[in-house]
């Protein structure tokens, strides 16, 4: 008999324990064969009250790991690879819900598709409007051209996000809240880089296994509806959020681009977030930040308490 892959689904929770509970329930209602699935909950240093809101999960026949900080998004993804083996390794946001045999149907792509590393689905909101599951690697012609202007010069290179394809579709990078990976792969690239404490984790990834010749695929089959923003809705964290996302592009341009390109794009988002400042979409402060390089001592991994 052929042997059965085995997954190991790696849930993140982070002071949000009821998306994790619902993301939980909607693995066991739709995967048909949860004998080969290892479901592994990350706390990623939540609070007490948040934590004991998780103990039901002790009936899901699951593992919960804790961690005694916050990690990350990627620090505590491979907590939770690091404590398991598994042929495939699902990195999942807990503000994701089930709609279908997502794992069957993503393993199943992986074991017909040699050469694929890394995979997700289709994505819809909680309304049930479809959202991009997705995306190009960043560059200064997609920033200052924009997506329409690069997909008409070169169609196959930048698909349409805003349209569901109708079969799997080779990709730059997989939305970073469902990731399906090869243990193999993941294993080789030394996993997620645990350098980025939030964002841009997915592109990192998804570019390094480009560099080593495997693919990259969005599989519409299998259908994911994704919340959104359950571990950073705070609107007081807002600010706190955007330099986050600019420590992580710079770092990101700076390990895959070099320091040439990185100025040149610091300048051009500079210019972008004075505009949006202007606007009042943005602090001015940013601005700033930005024209500094975001540097990474500003970093929410470093406002934790000891």
């Amino acid at each position: 008999m052929p042997r059965v892959p085995t997954i190991a689904v790696v849930i993140l929770n982070y002071n949000s324990a009821e998306y994790t509970l619902r993301c939980v329930e909607s693995i066991h209602r739709h995967t048909a064969d949860l004998s080969r699935v290892s479901l592994i909950v990350v706390d990623n240093d939540s609070s007490p009250a948040d934590r004991q809101r998780l103990a039901p999960l002790a009936d899901h026949n699951l593992r919960i790991i804790q961690s005694d900080r916050n990690l990350g998004f990627s620090g505590g993804m491979m907590l939770g690879a690091h404590n398991t083996i598994a042929d495939y390794y699902f990195f999942l946001n807990n503000d994701c819900e089930f709609l279908n045999d997502v794992v069957s149907i993503l393993c199943g792509f992986m074991e017909d598709h040699a050469r694929a590393a890394l995979c997700s689905g289709s994505m819809s909101n909680a309304d049930g409007r479809p959202r991009s599951s997705f995306n190009y690697f960043p560059s200064l012609a997609l920033t200052l051209l924009g997506s329409g202007v690069l997909r008409f010069l070169r169609p196959h290179r930048y698909p349409e996000r805003r349209r569901l394809p109708d079969r799997p579709l080779p990709v730059d990078v997989v939305t970073g809240a469902a990731m399906f990976v090869r243990g193999t792969v993941l294993k080789a690239l030394n996993g997620l880089d645990t350098g980025y404490f939030l964002y841009c984790e997915e592109e990192d990834f998804a570019l390094r296994v480009k560099q080593a010749g495997w693919q990259t695929y969005c599989v519409p089959q299998a259908r994911i509806m994704h919340v959104g923003g359950a571990s950073s809705s705070n609107t007081e964290l807002r600010p706190a959020m955007q330099r986050e996302f600019y420590i992580s592009f710079f770092r990101y341009l700076r390990l895959h681009h070099g320091a040439l390109y990185g100025l040149a794009f610091r300048a051009v988002l500079a210019l972008k977030t004075l505009r949006r400042a202007l606007a009042g979409k943005a602090e001015f402060g940013l601005v700033c930040f930005v024209l500094q390089g975001a540097p990474g001592k500003a970093s929410l991994r470093y406002r934790q308490s000891a």
